[in-house]
């Protein structure tokens, strides 16, 4: 639902508050006799037919739906839900306008009048909030989604967004559609975990314990971080949803946190038994496409659509420093030796920074196209994109060897815990792997192919 900016108060505004709408007209009952449930009933419907208009980014006509104390508020602080009485509600008042110009949803046929009779009711009732906090985000109160089954065969192979390598480094994980598959080294697949959002864009191991956390989404409609069970492969829990896809999601050394990159430009930490959030860290203004915890679990380093990294103290919320080096997105960024770090952009350069005071140390790479990943080992790191890849040593002073495995573009990588086994994703679909003592393989990570 999109509401059109507003008319000045004498016309359109001072109209739709003084308007009365005979009852009749929608052809509904009188007010419900069970009280109608915000969480239940009120939040579905925003979230189907009003969020993507009025969310937290966009707010068309200054007005937000995306959590109960802003769908109250209307334009300039005003009641947009006044509760018993619906004909001076404005929330209820632009769905049963008879101007097509000003009725909502904007550009579209008017919702059933069984929809807009709940709302009224639900107004009449007294627009009560049964949720847990008038701030939680609407998305967040909608009961968990179980996703379509992804296909049996794959018609045509896609893109490789998330990957991650089994400590055991006999088997890998990698994303799909709506699942995620898991590989043995060989190109033999050798499980499917379903029940996962569309596209999967982060996969991470617990450190000890037999699970899997995932950020993954639908772009524009919805994000999540979702958390597998390796023994059974099934879903034990979704931490956190959101409108918009969540690109990364990452547990501390220890195990105990998990980071998530927030669309809003916020990174989360959630408890990873109970998913109940410990911080919240603000600081970009644009969407968080990737994070990574330094060894020590205090800091974790951030990068974002905003053409900045950031460098956070998990332990105070503090920012500790903010790198500003790039012209683009940033979509990627490692700790390294000491005090530096690295990070990627769509401006394609590398470039080696402090995280102390976020001054640039030096420029460690320059392409013409987008620089996408960041793999680390103990002793070397890579950085991914375009058409090859270029291992350093982790002091960032020493280019390694530069390989080209294929035409497409490399978009995922990842070290083994060793640093011996490197493995990489690309565009078309295909998984190359690298070890020291043996030539290049590769496969087809896609069901089919």
């Amino acid at each position: 639902m999109r509401m059109k900016n507003p008319k000045p108060v004498s016309s359109m505004y001072t109209r739709l508050l003084l308007i009365l709408i005979p009852f009749a007209a929608l052809g509904s009952p009188s007010v419900a006799s069970e009280p109608i449930s915000f969480t239940a009933t009120i939040a579905p419907l925003l979230k189907t037919h009003c969020l993507t208009c009025h969310d937290s980014e966009l707010a068309e006509a200054d007005y937000r739906v995306d959590t109960y104390q802003h769908l109250m508020k209307g334009v300039n602080g005003a009641d947009a839900v006044v509760p018993e009485q619906p004909d001076k509600s404005r929330l209820y008042l632009v769905l049963v306008e008879t101007d097509e110009d000003e009725r909502m949803p904007a550009e579209s046929d008017p919702l059933p009048a069984t929809t807009i009779a709940l709302i009224k009711d639900w107004i009449k009732q007294g627009a009560t909030f049964d949720g847990r906090s008038t701030n939680q985000p609407i998305v967040e109160m909608l009961p968990d989604l179980e996703h379509p089954l992804p296909p049996e065969q794959y018609p045509a192979p896609i893109p490789l967004s998330a990957l991650a390598l089994d400590p055991s480094q006999n088997e890998l994980f990698v994303g799909g559609y709506h699942e995620i598959t898991q590989w043995k080294m060989n190109g033999e697949l050798a499980r499917r975990f379903s029940n996962q959002g569309e596209r999967t864009y982060s996969i991470d191991l617990h450190p000890t314990l037999p699970r899997l956390i995932s950020a993954s989404g639908t772009p524009g409609v919805l994000g999540e971080v979702r958390l597998f069970d390796l023994s059974s492969g099934k879903v034990m829990s979704v931490l956190t949803k959101t409108d918009e896809v969540i690109m990364d999601a990452r547990y501390s050394p220890d195990g105990k946190t998990i980071a998530v990159a927030m669309p809003d430009g916020s990174t989360r930490l959630l408890d990873s038994e109970t998913g109940q959030e410990k911080t919240n860290l603000p600081g970009h203004s644009d969407q968080v496409l990737a994070i990574k915890w330094h060894q020590n679990g205090q800091f974790l380093a951030t990068a974002s659509r905003d053409h900045t990294a950031k460098i956070f103290d998990t332990v105070s919320g503090a920012s500790i420093a903010t790198f500003t080096g790039h012209t683009k997105a940033v979509n990627d960024v490692a700790f390294l030796n000491g005090d530096e770090a690295v990070s990627v952009s769509n401006d394609g350069t590398a470039q080696l920074w402090n995280i102390r005071n976020g001054k640039r140390i030096r420029e460690i790479a320059s392409t013409k196209k987008p620089l996408i990943s960041i793999a680390c080992s103990p002793e070397k790191f890579a950085i991914s994109g375009a058409i090859s890849t270029q291992y350093f040593r982790t002091n960032g002073t020493q280019p390694l060897e530069k390989i080209s495995n294929s035409d497409a573009w490399t978009t995922i990588a990842a070290f083994d815990a060793t640093g011996k086994i490197f493995v990489s994703g690309t565009q078309s679909g295909e998984v190359f792997i690298h070890s020291d003592q043996n030539e290049p393989s590769r496969f087809k990570a896609i069901p089919g192919h």
